[in-house]
């Protein structure tokens, strides 16, 4: 199995990491006339992409000085998802997959369709976002050929994303197919039903199908950005366990639950971080 893909922090931010947050800074920085930051971008600059606005940079340092685990569970998701993308081409024979939520592109070699083609060429990728410089990034950089394509779609609408021309072009929902949840899901609040979004899309998928899923854990850890208002543009629900298993509770689980992260193919393996992880099978 392909081993998850992870960047070191860089020097600059294990500096940030090691401040304490500055008397009578409360809320997270205010962005200027530059455009705001946005989820997929924080997250770039977290594994060290240089995709990123300085709106975002300065979020990331905001959120780092308060939550120093932040930076481990963002790459530990990282891992995990590629390990797990690799395990469904590997173990599960699956050829098909969507990547919803997929992010902007890492360096060429180690996105989900360099995975899962290193176990089969002929494996399908599609790649769902609804950030538009992300999508910019995904036409232009992974929709490579024929057997992959980046189309825009929100999580919350689950039968509209999965019936979308570009990613049915690609992808047959009759045979079984891989969709990949990495982060998702503690992006939608509770009023968009999240435990309802997975049943929906795995009413739509062939038997056969899996799942994988990873949710951020609400504790003390995450407490201080977790316990902000929620800023519209860069949502964030970490949920308790009770919560979380609620969410994944239509899924058959493939092996043990919840999967603990980090794992030993992520560097820095310490104690346990604040994410849950699960590969699920859609029953038949």
């Amino acid at each position: 199995m392909a081993a998850g893909v992870t960047r070191s922090p860089t020097p600059k931010l294990l500096r940030w990491r090691a401040q304490s947050p500055p008397d009578g800074e409360d809320g997270p920085p205010e962005h200027g006339d530059g455009p705001p930051p946005s989820n997929a971008r924080v997250y770039d600059y977290l594994l060290g992409g240089k995709d990123n606005y300085a709106a975002d940079r300065e979020l990331a340092e905001w959120a780092l000085r308060r939550c120093p685990v932040l930076q481990r569970v963002v790459q530990a998701n990282r891992g995990f998802l590629d390990d797990a993308a690799a395990r469904l081409a590997e173990d599960a024979g699956l050829r098909q997959f969507v990547d919803i939520g997929c992010g902007l592109p890492r360096p060429c070699g180690s996105g989900i369709g360099d995975v899962v083609r290193r176990v089969d060429p002929s494996c399908r990728i599609v790649y769902v976002d609804n950030d538009p410089l992300v999508l910019v990034h995904a036409r232009a950089l992974l929709a490579v050929d024929d057997g992959t394509a980046a189309v825009e779609g929100d999580v919350r609408d689950p039968a509209a994303l999965l019936g979308a021309p570009g990613l049915r072009n690609v992808i047959d929902v009759s045979e079984p197919v891989g969709v990949l949840l990495g982060g998702v899901l503690d992006t939608v609040s509770d009023e968009d039903d999240p435990a309802g979004v997975v049943r929906a899309l795995a009413a739509a998928l062939a038997p056969g199908s899996h799942i994988v899923i990873t949710h951020t854990e609400r504790t003390p850890e995450l407490e201080p950005i977790a316990g902000l208002p929620q800023n519209p543009d860069l949502p964030f629900w970490p949920r308790d366990e009770e919560a979380i298993n609620e969410i994944v509770a239509s899924l058959e689980m493939t092996g043990p639950y919840p999967i603990r992260l980090p794992s030993p193919s992520v560097p820095r393996a310490a104690d346990p971080l604040p994410l849950f992880a699960c590969i699920g099978r859609v029953p038949g």
